[in-house]
């Protein structure tokens, strides 16, 4: 909370008001200076004045007069302080002005959409079986109806498209057509069409920079770690590493003025690694996005009686097949998880030395599906406001269910919002008995739980808590710290300025 008050025409005196801290607000100090967020409230992180903070203090059911009296502060100033404090939603009381609502956002639906199981790299984490089958063009056309179809029935104002794999960039051509085309047709329906990337960054066509810059096409590189890190985290087919071809494309991406996000994906294997990735990648100006690494296999049986996938066992690359022993999760669980924390707390300690950093960290960086911006029920969209398309043209809540489910094959006429949730076995992946530890936790508006297919892949349900809870528990006042230090700075910089 900067120091500005809000004009004079919006400054009420409410001598009689009486006024109390909302609960579950979450507080802290950086740089002397004292910050609070509000997990229910949207992008309800400030930085507290002096006096904003004393009369947080007061907070306690008693009118804001006797609050004027007990701090000497004068009616009008601590009443324009009530209001910013209310805008947040930090105080309540009758006749105090409610907490400020995320503006309406139009109707938007998300797409993603599996263009080819081929890859050039061999992850072993990766739950993709690779092989030469891609999105036909009969498929492509029939999504494309569906697209249309859903905003003309659906009132969708907007569309966006992941295109991923596999290697999406090994499909290029198609990828480029398929977007300019479905972009016109979404456009004569009366609705904006946008996508992203998501590529191993090794592959880089001639053009492709060019027109994503032109496009507005957003780009995520996958980056686990620095130099011979990534070439024994993402190895190519055949033999050999993948990072001096990362380095290479993003610097033609960076020349082409487009600027990728990183996603890095935290296993055993890499985890010391991570502060080396930190400074590297805050170095060079992107934005990431850590992810532990997920059993998504685990539990398959659930869902499919195939039970193939990826696993990494022991450092080596096994193929579970039909009938063959189950190979160790690579989750990072156990004892491992006091040492997740702790890699973790340095990453944060190297970003919070740097901050401000852009771009801006509170903007760009994520932890898993983490989200403090605002409340969230379940921690993505799966069952809701989105859907992942195979290249068969079987869709799924989740892109990583999409090689053990297809409970529904797209049509020409399928309109996907009112699909999303009646596609897949697992429902909505909303939970209905929240645990008494989730319950419980200050936390739980920012988690939700983690992932809930991991949760129904471990469980049967998604009602239990995350297996990298206390790594979250742990994550989130840093976040929290860096942002609110971020806020310092720019207020530092409007006041200098």
């Amino acid at each position: 909370m900067s120091d500005a008050l809000p004009s004079s025409d919006a400054v009420i005196p409410y001598a009689d008001a009486r006024v109390e801290r909302a609960a579950g607000l979450y507080e802290g100090i950086v740089r002397g200076r004292r910050f609070v967020h509000n997990p229910y409230g949207w992008e309800a992180l400030a930085v507290l004045s002096p006096h904003a903070a004393a009369l947080l203090d007061h907070a306690d059911g008693r009118a804001v007069g006797e609050i004027a009296r007990a701090t000497g502060r004068p009616l009008a100033a601590l009443s324009r302080e009530v209001a910013l404090l209310a805008r947040n939603g930090f105080v309540r009381g009758d006749g105090i002005p409610a907490a400020r609502k995320p503006p309406p956002s139009p109707p938007r639906f998300d797409l993603w959409v599996h263009l080819t199981n081929a890859c050039n790299l061999d992850c072993p984490y990766c739950y993709i079986e690779k092989d030469s089958h891609a999105l036909t063009e009969e498929v492509a056309r029939t999504l494309q109806r569906s697209i249309v179809e859903s905003v003309r029935e659906a009132g969708l104002k907007g569309v966006h498209l992941r295109f991923a794999g596999g290697e999406p960039m090994l499909r290029f051509a198609f990828l480029q057509r398929f977007y300019e085309e479905t972009a016109e047709l979404v456009a004569r329906a009366g609705a904006t069409l946008s996508a992203a990337i998501l590529t191993n960054g090794t592959r880089v066509p001639d053009g492709a920079p060019t027109w994503i810059r032109a496009h507005g096409v957003g780009v995520s590189v996958s980056i686990d770690g620095v130099g011979a890190v990534q070439d024994a985290m993402r190895p190519a087919v055949g033999g050999g590493g993948s990072w001096s071809a990362v380095e290479e494309g993003l610097a033609r991406y960076l020349d082409a003025g487009v600027t990728p996000y990183a996603l890095v994906t935290v296993s055993r294997q890499n985890l010391e690694a991570m502060p080396a990735l930190t400074d590297w990648l805050l170095t060079r100006g992107l934005g990431f996005r850590y992810s532990l690494v997920r059993d998504l296999e685990g539990g398959a049986s659930l869902l499919d009686a195939r039970s193939t996938g990826w696993r990494l066992a022991q450092n080596l690359v096994t193929l579970r097949r039909k009938g063959a022993e189950r190979a160790p999760a690579v989750m990072l669980e156990g004892e491992m998880l006091a040492r997740v924390q702790a890699v973790f707390a340095e990453c944060y300690d190297r970003i919070e030395a740097r901050t401000p950093v852009r771009p801006t960290f509170r903007k760009t960086h994520r932890f898993c599906d983490l989200e403090w911006r605002r409340p969230i029920r379940k921690a993505c969209a799966a069952g809701e406001g989105s859907l992942a398309v195979s290249h068969e043209g079987q869709l799924s809540p989740c892109q990583a269910a999409l090689h053990h489910e297809g409970t529904l094959t797209l049509t020409g006429d399928t309109v996907l919002p009112r699909r999303a949730p009646e596609v897949s076995q697992l429902g909505d992946f909303t939970r209905r008995r929240p645990n008494e530890t989730c319950a419980g936790c200050r936390f739980r508006a920012s988690c939700a739980g983690g992932c809930p297919l991991m949760l129904y892949r471990r469980d049967g349900h998604v009602e239990g808590r995350s297996p990298y809870c206390e790594v979250f528990r742990a994550v989130l006042p840093r976040i929290l710290r860096i942002a609110a230090l971020e806020l310092v700075h720019e207020s530092e910089a409007r006041a200098g300025g």
